[in-house]
């Protein structure tokens, strides 16, 4: 079970609590118009990204290879009335340096939202893989 507390302070920031550790959201106005730190929909956003890649870079094919390139892009489209996220677009790009495991790449695929996140917000989602081979770095 997960348990995290958010104290509002003074309407400018919320601290946030979980197993001894702290985190500060400020939530005034910056120049751009939005919130200093992170939105509510931008924090959503991290959330899933990390759950995302976390969860990919931990798949049975992945664990023990070298991945030279884990990135995603998070794109949530909003509805109005009520204000709501209607759906989340997930791009992962992926290089690995073993090009058997393109072998894989379907499966992979498939496997790219199965962290908790992803099974909660199903129906919400659509992830895409993007899979390339890289030259193993020169230690």
């Amino acid at each position: 079970m997960a348990t995290v507390t958010a104290d509002y302070q003074d309407r400018k920031r919320v601290v946030f609590h979980t197993r001894g550790r702290e985190f500060t959201n400020v939530r005034e106005i910056a120049a751009d118009g939005g919130p200093t730190d992170f939105s509510s929909i931008e924090l959503l956003l991290i959330a899933l990204g990390n759950c995302t890649l976390g969860a990919l870079l931990n798949h049975q094919l992945l664990k023990d290879e070298e991945v030279t390139r884990a990135y995603a892009t998070l794109d949530a489209k909003m509805a109005q009335f009520p204000t709501r996220v209607e759906h989340i677009d997930v791009a992962i790009e992926l290089e690995v340096t073993d090009p058997a495991l393109m072998e894989h790449y379907a499966s992979l695929e498939v496997d790219s939202c199965t962290c908790p996140l992803c099974n909660t917000l199903e129906g919400k989602i659509t992830t895409s893989l993007k899979m390339n081979v890289s030259a193993a770095p020169v230690h």
